[in-house]
């Protein structure tokens, strides 16, 4: 495990790094673990390595929820420790398996205030997600089932860098917050279409244009899902 395998982290200078990996420790994060729930005052920023997927989620006291974001490896969650904020009304939920680096938000919110340069890159970081967070919020408002699957799909392979996915319906169902049923009709619109595969919760991407444009089918553009798999 390498710390400078995050691509928040190679952002910084080497002074900086060395100071972060002092600070931090090596985890394995597990699917379906949580890692912050909503109300908690404090806790870990989590830098992220290959194949380690965490989505941030919003659910409605029913238990129910939408996800409106999915960090990987270029980048972090639970920086709002680090500002010296708490959690909000984020879950932030492991999506798939992988390495990370974690850091008590206090320890580093006190490293931070001393490295503005630190603290200017995690910032900027947060503004760029904050993007991500919108448009996922809106495509749930404009978007049908099957163009939100192919755009969450696509979130997914662009953070883990795989084209094999682990996502059950069950667990997308969760994520686009729509029953599993609906989930198990798009899958099999976009599997008919030769887009993906899917079988035993494994979800394989065989056509990456064709799935962009059903991902962008009702907002007139392709968006950069394609183009770069990587936020920075």
């Amino acid at each position: 495990m390498n710390l400078l395998h995050n691509g928040l982290v190679a952002q910084l200078p080497p002074t900086d790094q060395g100071l972060l990996l002092r600070r931090c420790e090596p985890v394995e994060l597990k699917a379906g673990e949580i890692l912050s729930a909503p109300g908690a005052a404090s806790g870990h920023v989590y830098f992220l390595l290959s194949g380690a997927s965490v989505a941030l989620v919003v659910r409605n006291g029913g238990g129910s929820g939408l996800a409106v974001g999915l960090a990987g490896r270029e980048g972090a969650v639970g920086l709002q420790f680090a500002l010296g904020l708490g959690a909000g009304h984020f879950t932030l939920l492991v999506q798939s398996s992988g390495a990370a680096f974690r850091a008590d938000g206090a320890v580093l919110q006190r490293l931070s205030d001393r490295r503005l340069g630190m603290l200017r890159t995690f910032a900027g970081y947060l503004w760029v997600f904050s993007q991500e967070v919108a448009e996922l919020a809106a495509s749930a408002q404009v978007q049908d089932i099957p163009a939100r699957l192919a755009r969450w799909i696509l979130l997914s392979q662009a953070r883990t860098h795989q084209t094999e996915l682990q996502l059950t319906h069950a667990h997308l169902a969760d994520m686009l917050g729509v029953r599993r049923a609906g989930i198990t009709l798009a899958a099999r619109n976009l599997k008919d279409r030769g887009l993906v595969d899917y079988r035993r919760g494994r979800i394989q991407i065989l056509n990456f244009e064709g799935l962009a444009t059903v991902a962008h089918a009702q907002q007139g553009t392709r968006g950069d899902l394609l183009e770069d798999n990587e936020l920075v």
